[in-house]
């Protein structure tokens, strides 16, 4: 079982026992509306089935529950198609989603050098904030449609290479 730990947070495989806090943490409409792909309301069946399907954890394919040792689940990060990140309302501000980002793109960044692919509504500014701090370049748009919100809305999509990621880390 691949594990991530900083020094704030541990990063580890989804399990069903997490749905109850994963649903009361990412059904907030405030975290909702921005994650595309997420229905709202959302119910504790669809945390279920969601978790049910994490994918087994590995460089290219990845689900991390973002763990705090004093407030227990405090988001989720993602690595498939896209590197995706949540993290719930009353964390947010804390620097939780770079600390856990950071993590998962030094493991990945280990294992491959294949550039890793972000997106972002354009008005979410706090994700487009964190994936600027990580090195993300945006390299376009493009519409997707919000099942939270029920229409179209415009996402940033970004890059960041390899070679951009080490090059940050020889700079801190």
């Amino acid at each position: 079982m691949t594990e991530l730990g900083t020094p704030r947070l541990l990063l580890r495989p989804a399990n069903s026992a997490d749905a109850p806090a994963f649903t009361l943490a990412v059904g907030e409409f405030a975290v909702a509306r921005h994650l595309t792909a997420l229905p709202w309301p959302y119910t504790l069946a669809m945390a279920i089935d969601w978790l049910r399907q994490a994918p087994a954890v590995t460089p290219e394919r990845a689900m991390f529950i973002i763990e705090h040792a004093d407030h227990g689940l405090v988001g989720c990060i993602t690595l498939a198609d896209e590197l995706g990140f949540w993290v719930a309302r009353r964390f947010w501000n804390r620097g939780y989603a770079t600390e856990a980002a950071s993590a998962v793109l030094d493991w990945r960044f280990a294992a491959s050098p294949e550039p890793v692919i972000a997106s972002a509504q354009r008005n979410n500014h706090a994700s487009l904030a964190v994936q600027r701090k990580l090195g993300f370049v945006a390299v376009g748009e493009e519409m997707r449609y919000s099942h939270a919100l029920q229409c179209n809305v415009r996402h940033v999509v970004s890059r960041l290479d390899a070679s951009a990621w080490l090059e940050r880390g020889r700079a801190a």
